[in-house]
């Protein structure tokens, strides 16, 4: 990632997670694939990299990895299943991400 890209996700969404972001996608990290991610499933950036971010860390605290389309399908799944709840009752998409892998893990 480009340090000028690079800044623009930690001004948006911290330092820490912007490191977990930048483990999300591996090597070829860019601002551009976090936006295009984001807008696949009509969500901002920084709130689909702060998700990222959760799924992220919760793998690696687990030891697991997985590749980058499985962890974004991972997302694009909470995404679906928080459609029917109510705009002004569905939780960010973070801690929605944490609230599935608390409830279902991620499975291999």
């Amino acid at each position: 990632m480009e340090e000028r890209e690079l800044q623009k996700l930690v001004a948006a969404i911290g330092s820490s997670d912007a490191e977990a972001v930048q483990r999300f996608f591996g090597d070829s990290c860019t601002l551009c694939q976090i936006t295009e991610a984001a807008d696949q499933v009509g969500f901002d950036w920084p709130a689909w990299a702060k998700a990222a971010a959760v799924l992220q860390r919760w793998l690696e605290a687990k030891q697991r990895t997985a590749d980058t389309d499985r962890k974004a399908g991972y997302l694009s799944c909470t995404i679906e299943g928080f459609k029917n709840v109510p705009a002004n009752m569905r939780p960010d998409l973070a801690p929605a991400v944490a609230r599935m892998l608390e409830q279902f893990g991620f499975a291999e």
